[in-house]
């Protein structure tokens, strides 16, 4: 597919006798929504549904088995970049209002009210985890932060709650297997 001047990004290559030239220390990637998503209920390993609550500085925990699950839909996003996961942002509809979660620098995860980005530009990105297979075979999966490597989706039990954090990869860990009933 060719590209006229118009659509080429000026800022990350330059054009020497008709031929680009990207910068080798910017090696940016990026996300586009993709037309396509995952809809179901996540369960953790203790087959509790995960909750958001947007507006509680908690934001994501686990109800009980056989409480009211709330159906979440991963967006899935195309990259520019190779990936050994999916590429899925964590929206659901609370109160006939659209949110969507993030991470922060310092791990705390909160839903942010609106409609996904269409595009995300960068190395990282606070609302995009990769979905891997959590181990070989297995039908259940573990979700890596884009914005904190080393870091997974995890449980955490936290004054009787089951808490949904960041927690750094050390090995297998049953805290950072989910499963999505579709």
């Amino acid at each position: 597919m060719e590209m006229t001047a118009a659509e080429i990004d000026f800022d990350i290559c330059n054009v020497l006798d008709g031929v680009l030239l990207f910068e080798d220390s910017l090696q940016t990637d990026a996300w586009k929504k993709s037309k396509k998503s995952i809809t179901g209920v996540i369960e953790n390993f203790f087959k509790q549904c995960l909750e958001a609550h947007p507006d509680d500085p908690d934001g994501a925990v686990f109800g009980n088995p056989g409480s009211d699950c709330q159906t979440f839909q991963l967006q899935i996003y195309k990259t520019t970049s190779m990936t050994d996961g999916l590429s899925v942002a964590f929206t659901i509809k609370h109160k006939d209002e659209k949110y969507y979660m993030c991470c922060t620098e310092d791990m705390k995860l909160y839903f942010k009210k609106g409609d996904c980005p269409d595009v995300i530009a960068g190395n990282s990105s606070e609302i995009i985890f990769f979905q891997k297979e959590f181990s070989e075979g297995d039908s259940f999966f573990k979700f890596q932060s884009s914005l904190q490597a080393e870091y997974y989706l995890s449980v955490s039990d936290e004054g009787g709650k089951q808490k949904l954090i960041l927690q750094k990869y050390e090995g297998l860990n049953e805290r950072q297997r989910f499963n999505i009933e579709w």
